[in-house]
């Protein structure tokens, strides 16, 4: 098998990307990794990107673009470092492991043992409303991640892809090692049961959406604390396709507030951190 070269994004790349985001999130603020550890969404389900972003958001969202340039935004009592609300992906990765005691689940995936009475909540009340669910992914360490990357990255040069090919396949749903939101203990993916089960893949597909559990967790998951991580429509912000099972800790009032306002963690935290260097940190 051949090895693997080992990819790095050069300071150039990062800061033309953080210029892109820093400006589409001026310009469309509100306008509107991860797969399992060894397997990637059905080929039969991937999607093409959404690139338009729907009217609705757009009119819902535009007053406060206007006034985040120029004054505080009301928000949670929420400080840009807080544990809950720390930032992994391609631009703010991982430097080494974070530091936590690790709670296991009953499926046999670990998380942060902080996020385990919300957790567990979630999957009661979702059980109650007759849900059947699955949790396919929790944490992962930075080696893992590393893994999980190289297996994917292997299996479609072994395809026929070229490097280049192979690694741009492999990034739209797997982040790169020190960048994926699994190695914070606060990310976790559920699917149905039912899709879980299916024989030769690993749950993740698309299409949970319009399952009752995906649907269910969309609606219910803010009020435990939870947002869908990675929605439609906002790929340019995240960096990651979209991925209805993957949820992402980040307490409940900044769930119900960014679920409302229709903010990734990238644009809630480009709030937070604008409205702390007016003065004003909302706490």
């Amino acid at each position: 098998m051949e090895t693997k070269k080992k990819y790095s994004h050069t300071p150039e790349r990062y800061a033309q990307r953080r210029r892109f985001l820093a400006g589409f999130l001026l310009a469309m603020l509100f306008f509107t990794g991860c797969t399992t550890d060894d397997d990637e969404p059905s080929n039969s389900q991937q999607y093409s990107k959404i690139s338009a972003h729907s009217e609705e958001s757009q009119d819902s969202s535009s007053a406060i673009v206007a006034e985040s340039e120029s004054k505080v935004i009301v928000t949670p009592a929420a400080s840009s470092a807080d544990w809950n609300l720390v930032l992994v992906n391609r631009e703010n990765q991982l430097a080494e492991e974070i530091v936590m005691e690790l709670y296991l689940t009953e499926s046999g995936y670990q998380i942060d043992s902080r996020i385990q009475e919300p957790y567990l909540q979630l999957m009661e009340a979702g059980k109650a409303a007759g849900m059947d669910f699955t949790m396919i992914s929790g944490y992962r360490s930075i080696e893992q991640q590393q893994t999980n990357y190289d297996v994917n990255y292997q299996n479609y040069l072994a395809s026929g892809l070229s490097e280049e090919e192979a690694r741009t396949k492999t990034e739209e749903y797997i982040a790169l090692p020190n960048a994926s939101e699994h190695i914070t203990g606060l990310a976790v993916d559920i699917t149905s049961t039912a899709l879980a089960n299916l024989e030769g893949n690993s749950g993740l597909f698309p299409d949970l959406e319009n399952y009752p559990e995906g649907l269910w967790l969309k609606e219910n998951a803010p009020k435990f604390g939870f947002v869908l991580r990675y929605p439609k429509e906002k790929e340019a912000i995240t960096g990651i396709n979209f991925e209805p099972w993957h949820f992402r800790y980040v307490g409940i009032e900044n769930a119900m507030y960014m679920t409302e306002k229709n903010l990734t963690l990238e644009e809630y935290i480009a709030i937070l951190k604008q409205n702390e260097a007016l003065g004003n940190n909302n706490q």
